[in-house]
């Protein structure tokens, strides 16, 4: 493609479909200098940037080793709640995103949380992820009730986030999403740090 018309499509796709550097790199094979340079009087705006920021999946690359948070565990020597490791990952970026955070009422709640998105309550439920026999993480879908594991129903919970500790990874899904997997939902690119399925 001539230099010209590649410019023009780079604008193109800045102006018609409001697209970032990284996202027109992705589709255009140029340089982030260039389109620096040719980008320069077609700026998004802040709510655009920070739209892009939260709502794009984050394409995150493992550590050979897994994630600093996950080595900091096995240096642990692999102490402390994994429950509770999982919530706290959830309630930091809950913070990040402006999500309010409460703990249900009452003992005994199926939710683990309550995360307030604008004027909406929804209840969340956050279980830390296992690595499956092909060594993809795997989010169950079931909860303890007494020796038993049963699933749940509807309307114990809204939202279901899984965290993967060896990647430091959410993975989110709403009910609907879930409601049908019996054991366990495997992880998948589409639900990788989807904090917009809240309404964010």
């Amino acid at each position: 493609m001539a230099k010209s018309k590649l410019r023009a499509e780079c604008v193109r796709l800045r102006v018609e479909e409001r697209l970032s550097y990284s996202e027109i790199m992705e589709r255009v094979h140029v340089s982030k200098g260039s389109l620096s340079h040719w980008l320069r009087d077609y700026p998004l705006t802040e709510h655009e940037i920070d739209e892009k920021r939260w709502r794009k999946p984050l394409v995150r690359k493992e550590a050979p080793n897994g994630s600093r948070a996950y080595n900091l565990y096995l240096e642990g020597g692999e102490r402390g709640d994994k429950g509770k490791i999982a919530e706290a990952a959830v309630l930091f970026r809950a913070a990040v995103l402006g999500i309010g955070a409460f703990t249900a009422v009452f003992d005994g709640e199926s939710a683990d949380w309550l995360l307030e998105v604008g004027k909406k309550v929804l209840k969340a439920q956050v279980k830390m992820a296992r690595r499956g026999k092909w060594g993809a993480p795997i989010v169950g879908v079931r909860r303890n009730k007494g020796a038993q594991k049963e699933a749940y129903v509807d309307g114990e919970f809204d939202v279901l986030v899984g965290y993967d500790l060896q990647s430091d990874s959410c993975y989110v899904w709403l009910w609907d999403e879930v409601k049908n997997y019996s054991t366990g939902v495997s992880v998948t690119p589409d639900a990788l740090e989807r904090w917009d399925k809240l309404g964010i």
